[in-house]
């Protein structure tokens, strides 16, 4: 039978997958680096070259069409926040800039935030940070950097998609929200928000339903990408009144809602008229890297040796009266990691890594708290590859949270998702 193919553009790997919506089954599974960051820019700057994007996504892509030639459809979905501007044909006028820039200092940010009200905030669903699209792109005016005549900001998967089927870029709500310019009450961009910021002359793309085409992709329907979060908790099969931890290179804790009104969390799309509360941004793998940067810094050990020794380590030390956090980056846990109370009897890798992963899972209770005040969660659902490879972290959540948990299904979940909105696709009248 026609298999669709599946693409995540995501912020370490490019994979890519056959997508059997017969059998349900993500096989031939393919993964490339992301391209690294250009060199030479400011420190604060993450930039990536979106030809260098493209042309790893074809390579995928490529490989895929020899395995499984017969493509009933191209799926998409990557990371978000970060944006490619480009011209009225979809060509870029811009690298990528990634969800981890911080050109926009504390005070810029605090200036921009505070042209805004609470209102408004609201009606972007309470997700303004200073590393997604909007701030940045007030920054690019306002240090005149952004590109002359027709520009148009959007997502990475997005360019991706337009450049594959030669479409005009669009963007689907997951994607578009996560730019902090989408009025949530009406699913189309926030024009005033945008005028008041002096961004409405950029050329904003048309925001298109979940399943609609953005083009054709070598005769088959190239479908509009969607965010990599949300698509992530489909393939982990989130129900209502279910929790989602995930933990991956970012974190996030999330719970399903029908209500549009934010309530004092973020607030973002999700599938099927839904919306999930959630905080984002929780020290997760990405946090995790400079400890194992330093721990690895004198004996060279490859990064994969290291989890394998800490693993162990940890295993011997069923408690620990050492403290530490690794807030190495502004979020909602604070700003500023450290280690309390060290003594000889705890500097050690196991006494370390259980303080850092109790810490993870009292940062996941308190956020959990703040999406699920009256407690109606019955269970939790745990995603992503550190919450897969680090059973003491899953063990420590759950007791913080005193709920039931269960593992993703699938150790794909961006994958496992795309799949099964192609199901959902190929079902639709």
């Amino acid at each position: 039978m026609p298999v669709f193919y599946g693409i995540d553009v995501g912020s370490s790997l490019i994979k890519g997958a056959v997508l059997d919506t017969e059998a349900l089954d993500v096989c031939h599974v393919h993964r490339v680096r992301m391209p690294e960051f250009v060199r030479g820019l400011p420190a604060a700057h993450r930039e990536v070259d979106p030809s260098e994007v493209l042309d790893a996504v074809e390579s995928v892509l490529a490989r895929l069409a020899r395995l499984a030639p017969r493509c009933a459809g191209l799926m998409l979905c990557g990371q978000m926040q970060g944006f490619v501007l480009v011209n009225s044909q979809g060509e870029p006028l811009s690298n990528y800039i990634s969800w981890l820039d911080q050109r926009v200092s504390p005070a810029e940010f605090a200036e921009l935030a505070a042209r805004l009200t609470p209102e408004e905030r609201d009606e972007l669903g309470n997700d303004l940070k200073p590393g997604i699209a909007l701030p940045i792109l007030v920054w690019l005016k306002r240090h005149d950097a952004l590109p002359s005549g027709d520009a148009m900001p959007v997502s990475l998967p997005d360019f991706v998609a337009a450049r594959l089927s030669g479409a005009v870029p669009v963007m689907e709500p997951t994607q578009a929200a996560a730019f902090g310019a989408l009025s949530l009450s009406t699913m189309d961009w926030h024009r005033e928000v945008i005028a008041k910021l002096g961004l409405d002359g950029l050329r904003w793309p048309e925001v298109r339903p979940t399943g609609s085409v953005a083009g054709a992709w070598q005769g088959a329907p190239c479908y509009v990408a969607v965010g990599d979060q949300q698509c992530a908790l489909a393939g982990a099969l989130l129900a209502p009144r279910e929790l989602s931890v995930n933990i991956g290179t970012g974190s996030q804790v999330s719970i399903l809602t029908d209500s549009p009104q934010p309530q004092g969390v973020q607030l973002r799309p999700y599938f099927h008229r839904r919306f999930l509360r959630t905080v984002t941004h929780i020290p997760g793998g990405r946090a995790l890297g400079p400890l194992i940067r330093l721990l690895t810094e004198i004996g060279g050990a490859p990064e994969e040796d290291a989890w394998r020794y800490i693993e162990s380590a940890i295993a011997s030390v069923p408690s620990t009266d050492l403290r530490a956090s690794i807030a190495f980056f502004p979020g909602p846990c604070g700003y500023g990691g450290f280690l309390e109370n060290l003594h000889d009897g705890n500097l050690a890798i196991g006494h370390v890594f259980r303080a850092v992963f109790e810490s993870m899972a009292r940062n996941y209770a308190a956020c959990a708290r703040r999406i699920d005040p009256q407690g109606q969660a019955v269970a939790v659902v745990f995603s992503g590859g550190v919450a897969r490879r680090i059973p003491l972290l899953r063990d420590l959540t759950a007791a913080a949270l005193n709920l039931p948990p269960r593992l993703s299904p699938s150790a794909e979940e961006t994958l496992s998702g795309l799949m099964h909105l192609a199901c959902d696709f190929n079902s639709s009248p």
